[in-house]
């Protein structure tokens, strides 16, 4: 049912700031900002779910709780990047669009970095 009132609240702000976009377009931008930032805070709560679920999964398989980090932690820098990029495009700055994708790409590489050397070692224990 909460998806049910985020899509309304979604629906809600489009309209709002298609009558706003008349006026001011700087007004607009802020207001579009903060109605993304809001289900960005509201959509939280599916996350929390997902991490309870991911987590006993990994218990129960005896999976280190690591990659369930590095998982969440790369979901979390998609979500925030993606928002910022279209933001960015929306007020016609392609070039920092871009730019915030970059550094996405370069966190999430950053992030997942442990993956990389759990990799390392074990095909260095399989040549061994």
């Amino acid at each position: 049912m909460k998806i049910f009132t985020i899509a309304c609240f979604c629906i809600f702000s489009t309209i709002v700031c298609k009558a706003i976009e008349k006026d001011s377009r700087e007004i607009k931008y802020a207001a579009v900002l903060a109605a993304a930032a809001l289900v960005l805070f509201h959509s939280v709560a599916f996350v929390k779910e997902l991490i309870s679920v991911f987590e006993d999964l990994f218990t129960l398989s005896g999976i280190d709780n690591m990659y369930l980090t590095i998982l969440f932690k790369s979901l979390g820098i998609c979500y925030i990047v993606q928002l910022a990029s279209d933001y960015c495009k929306d007020c016609g700055e392609n070039a920092l669009a871009s730019q915030v994708t970059l550094a996405g790409k370069l966190a999430m590489l950053s992030v997942s970095l442990p993956l990389f050397k759990a990799f390392v070692e074990i095909v260095k224990a399989l040549l061994i």
